[in-house]
This record gives structure tokens, sequence and C-alpha cells, in this order.
């Protein structure tokens, strides 16, 4: 997903969080905030989750890379 993409998803989520609420009009501002936290760490989440996903892929194509060598090395 790129960027916007992910942005336009959590958003869409978001306010569909917002508006199942049958309050949503009336919320107070520590609830506002409390939404706001909730959002921001679910960005946060998915963010480390992607940033995790590239970290361990990274570090495969580096084994596979090391392998490969090693059995050219080895004639095998």
């Amino acid at each position: 997903m790129t960027p916007e993409e992910i942005v336009a998803d959590l958003n869409s989520k978001n306010r569909d969080a917002l508006y199942a609420r049958d309050d949503y009009r009336n919320l107070t501002h520590e609830q506002v905030l409390a939404l706001m936290d909730a959002a921001a760490m679910q960005g946060f989440k998915l963010g480390s989750n992607v940033s995790l996903s590239m970290v361990k892929g990274a570090l495969l194509v580096q084994l596979t890379r090391t392998v490969g060598a090693q059995k050219d090395r080895s004639g095998a």
C-alpha cells in the first residue's frame, strides 16, 4: 500500500468509529482527545509493522545472498 492508501484507509476506519457513536456531535474535549490518541496509536502500530516487515525482508535478502555466495564458493 502507498502512504496515501494507508492514510485513506485509516481515515475511513477512524470516521467509521466516530460516526458509529450516537453522541458524536456532543463529545467532550477529553473524548475527542481520546479518539485522537487511539487513531494516532493505530497509525503508529501500522507504521511499526511496516517497518518490521521491511527489516525482515532486507534480512532475508541478505541471508539469501550470503547462502548463495557460500554455495558458489563451495561448488555446491
